[in-house]
C-alpha cells in the first residue's frame, strides 16, 4: 500500500494517545503530590536529584557519522518513493533497445516507465503534473547554479593562491 490509510491514524486528527479526562488527571496528580510528599527528605529523593538525563551520541562512531544521516535518510527516501519509477524506466529501457519490439507495442511499454513515473508522483492531475514539472526543473537549476558558483569560487580560489597563474 503506498499511501497510509489516515483514517487510522489518530495523530493525523489530533487526537492524544492515552488522554486522560480532568478528574482522571486531577487524581493522578494528587496521588504524585502525595508520593512527593512521602519522598521529600530521604535518602532516595536525594538520589533522585542527583539523576542526570544521559544523550547518547554513539561515541566517536556517532559523532563521526551523525552528521551524514540526514543525507543519508534523505537519500533512502528518495530510492523507497522514486525508485520503482527509475527501475521500470530501466527496464522499459532495455527492452526497446534489446528486444525486437514492433514500434506499437514499444510505445506501449515507454507509457508503462511513463505510468510509473505518474503513479510515484503521487498521481497527480494535470495541473498538479505542470506545477510539479515547473518546481522540479527550478530546483535543478537552483541546485545547477549553486553548484556551478561553489566551482567558480574554487577556482577564483585556487587562482589568488597560485603563483604560476598570477596569483600572490
Amino acid at each position: 500500500m503506498s499511501n497510509p490509510n489516515p483514517a487510522h491514524d489518530p495523530e493525523d486528527f489530533g487526537e492524544e494517545l492515552g488522554g486522560r479526562n480532568a478528574a482522571e488527571q486531577a487524581h493522578q496528580d494528587d496521588v504524585l503530590d502525595a508520593l512527593s510528599a512521602d519522598m521529600a527528605g530521604t535518602p532516595a529523593a536525594a538520589l533522585a536529584a542527583q539523576l542526570v538525563p544521559v544523550a547518547q551520541d554513539g561515541g566517536a562512531l556517532g559523532q563521526t557519522v551523525g552528521p551524514h544521516l540526514a543525507r543519508v535518510s534523505k537519500a533512502r527516501d528518495t530510492a523507497g518513493i522514486w525508485g520503482p519509477a527509475v527501475a521500470a524506466t530501466g527496464a522499459a529501457g532495455v527492452a526497446v533497445a534489446v528486444l525486437p519490439l514492433p514500434g506499437p507495442l514499444a510505445l506501449y511499454v515507454l507509457a508503462l516507465a511513463a505510468f510509473a513515473w505518474w503513479h510515484c508522483a503521487g498521481r497527480p492531475g494535470p495541473s498538479e503534473a505542470v506545477r510539479m514539472l515547473a518546481y522540479s526543473t527550478a530546483d535543478a537549476a537552483a541546485w545547477i547554479r549553486r553548484h556551478i558558483e561553489h566551482l567558480a569560487h574554487r577556482r577564483s580560489q585556487r587562482r589568488s593562491t597560485d603563483p604560476e597563474k598570477g596569483g600572490a
